[in-house]
């Protein structure tokens, strides 16, 4: 099995709504339905590019009707250059304190995430632990692995790759993007690869969460982990 899903990180009242729609009419055009990663109540500066009125009440309930796989990503992103985490490091109490107040926000705005993700893929054991107790979520969208997994009693969809490739035949590969930093290669790069192999997008994700709802890693996985790591190690020395 090889299937392909698109991830998109950073939305909320300040993104950037011209690249943000884009990409969302590129979506549609395929009937592609990504997970799409919300921040409840942003305070990241680096994101300023507007000041949506109609985020909560048009743009968001849109995504619903598509039916769109919201995320809750974080609480506030608010990640310092010092302290690149909003949840590693801090102990169980204060990552479910952290967790609840993120779900309680989105669903004041009548938004049930069934997904999370943490700001620059930051977390640890316990939080972990936090989502597990608080049963929010259907799964969280990170790791490293060809195939879903169960991690401590919750369930990874693997996140690989920042953008779209294809180097093996089998997999389910999420591919991540910040439609916000998005330049117009990005785009191009991204409608030509759908066009490619549309198939692999045809994803039924209960299904997938079903069937592998009891796998746990193996050697291959902890070997395209390694192999990852490798990678960007070496390519960030060249950067």
């Amino acid at each position: 099995m090889l299937k392909f899903i698109v991830r998109l990180d950073d939305a909320c009242p300040s993104m950037d709504d011209k690249k943000w729609l884009r990409v969302e009419q590129l979506l549609n055009k395929y009937q592609i339905k990504p997970i799409v990663g919300i921040i409840p109540d942003n305070k990241d500066k680096e994101f300023c590019y507007s000041s949506l009125k109609n985020f909560w009440t048009e743009i968001v309930p849109r995504w619903q009707e598509h039916d769109w796989i919201i995320a809750q990503h974080g609480l506030h992103h608010d990640l310092s250059k010092t302290v690149r985490t909003e949840f590693s490091g801090k102990s169980f109490q204060e990552q479910k304190e952290i967790l609840t107040r993120g779900y309680e926000l989105l669903q004041q705005h009548h938004v049930k995430p069934v997904c999370f993700f943490a700001p620059a893929h930051t977390f640890d054991n316990e939080t972990i632990a936090a989502i597990k107790e608080l049963q929010f979520y259907k799964f969280v969208s990170d790791g490293y692995a060809f195939y879903p997994y169960k991690k401590n009693g919750v369930l990874f969809l693997p996140s690989v790759f920042d953008t779209p490739h294809k180097l093996f035949s089998f997999g389910i590969y999420t591919f991540i993007y910040h439609p916000n930093n998005m330049k117009e290669e990005d785009f191009q790069y991204l409608e030509t690869f759908i066009r490619k192999y549309r198939e692999q997008f045809d994803v039924n994700l209960d299904f997938l969460l079903d069937k592998y709802g009891n796998r746990h890693r193996n050697i291959f996985d902890c070997l395209l982990q390694l192999a990852i790591v490798v990678f960007r190690k070496v390519r960030g020395k060249h950067e």
